[in-house]
């Protein structure tokens, strides 16, 4: 016999985004803004055998976990990693784009974007921030302030060391970075591969 029902109000399509500073962040960041200096690496940045990006990686892994273990998938699939390690100079941005294919995404911060080095820059323009888009089509234009629906972007300003991991399919964008010293970061792709139970790599 069925339950009757009740009288409710739930969320529909939650999105998760996950954000975790890593400890002991200071001088993997001095070792990956070297390797990010010309000529960088090409590639994929977790093939090279470098303690910095060892380090890297096993923070991924533990916050990848912690992942599964948000979302009640228990036993963790198998899943693969890569990124592509990416320092952004003046004038520089990432368009509007998402991941196919991938279960997860996100952006590791090698450094805090220097402010701007022009004036009179518009009040919207927030440079070198990330913008995340909640993925369903079109917005509540009639949403009140305060209302979760009042609006459809999130950005926020990065932060050195801080891992930020989100569904492979929700939009994001990086907004040109107007500073002469490089925005270092490292763009992470996280796949599945087999399974649940046949561990991770």
């Amino acid at each position: 016999m069925s339950e009757p029902a009740r009288d409710e109000i739930f969320p529909l399509w939650p999105t998760w985004v996950g954000q975790l500073q890593l400890p002991g962040a200071e001088e993997p960041n001095r070792a990956l803004a070297d390797l990010a200096a010309p000529p960088g690496v090409a590639g994929n940045l977790f093939e090279v055998d470098h303690r910095a990006v060892a380090w890297l990686r096993e923070g991924i892994a533990a916050a990848v976990g912690q992942w599964f273990e948000h979302v009640h998938v228990q036993p963790a699939p198998r899943w693969r990693l890569s990124g592509r390690l990416e320092a952004l100079g003046f004038g520089h941005y990432r368009e509007l784009g998402n991941e196919p294919g991938a279960y997860l995404a996100g952006l590791y911060f090698v450094n805090a974007p220097a402010p701007p080095e022009l004036d009179h820059l518009r009040s919207d323009c927030l440079p070198s921030h990330i913008t995340l888009l909640d993925p369903r089509v079109g917005f509540n234009a009639f949403a009140l302030e305060g209302d979760p629906n009042f609006d459809e972007t999130r950005t926020l300003a990065p932060v050195a060391g801080m891992l930020m991991l989100w569904p492979g399919y929700l939009r994001h964008c990086s907004r040109v970075h107007l500073a002469r010293a490089p925005w270092v970061r490292v763009a992470l792709r996280i796949e599945l591969d087999g399974g649940p139970g046949a561990g991770t790599r």
